[in-house]
């Protein structure tokens, strides 16, 4: 059984080149979106993790933004190299938001002071398997994606695009995952040998 799950985690490529179309259905992709909130484990099971998806116009909005905002003070082919990767992402046929809901974890550290500080590691983690699971997900569908981690995103944007989709303060942006049926074949992807990265002990 757990050979049809380790092929389906090695389908699951990055894939920068996406059209704005999709393999799916709408309803599909709600579906696969909600069962990995669902589904997907939190530390003490806090269900701290949030996803909001957006398609089509609301996706180009949601883009546009990010781009004015990345854009800002950059010039010559600095800008131009970025302004094509931001083009590319929000050429998809739609993206998903990923956030952890502070006042979940505020709560639960409140609780179990002696762990306060944990918290947000395990929120963390909580987050990446979520993600995982949705993009994993989704390549099963044929559809393409990558992740755009939060590190690269202005505090000041998420804040705008928390108040434009009318999302919680408390919400805090982890990645955005722009999907699309692929335009191209993901890049060669090389591995390096296993043995430094796992070890085994047994009596």
């Amino acid at each position: 059984m757990s050979d049809a799950y380790l092929a389906a985690i090695a389908v699951r490529r990055t894939n920068y080149a996406l059209t704005p179309k999709s393999s799916v259905p709408d309803e599909k992709l709600e579906a696969i979106i909600k069962a990995c909130v669902l589904t997907c484990p939190t530390s003490f099971n806090t269900q701290s993790s949030r996803a909001v998806l957006v398609i089509g116009a609301e996706n180009t909005k949601l883009w546009n933004m990010i781009s004015e905002s990345a854009l800002k003070g950059v010039e010559g082919e600095h800008r131009a190299a970025k302004q094509k990767k931001l083009t590319a992402y929000g050429g998809g046929y739609g993206s998903v938001m990923f956030f952890e809901d502070q006042a979940v974890i505020d709560s639960i550290a409140v609780k179990i002071p002696s762990l306060a500080e944990h918290f947000p590691v395990w929120s963390t983690n909580a987050t990446g398997m979520l993600q995982h699971a949705v993009w994993t997900s989704f390549s099963l569908e044929g559809l393409g994606a990558n992740l755009q981690h939060n590190g690269a995103y202005s505090d000041e944007l998420v804040a705008d695009i928390r108040k434009t989709f009318g999302l919680p303060s408390t919400w805090i942006s982890t990645a955005i995952m722009p999907f699309g049926v692929p335009a191209a074949p993901p890049a060669e992807k090389s591995f390096g040998p296993i043995e430094p990265r796992f070890m085994v002990f047994k009596a």
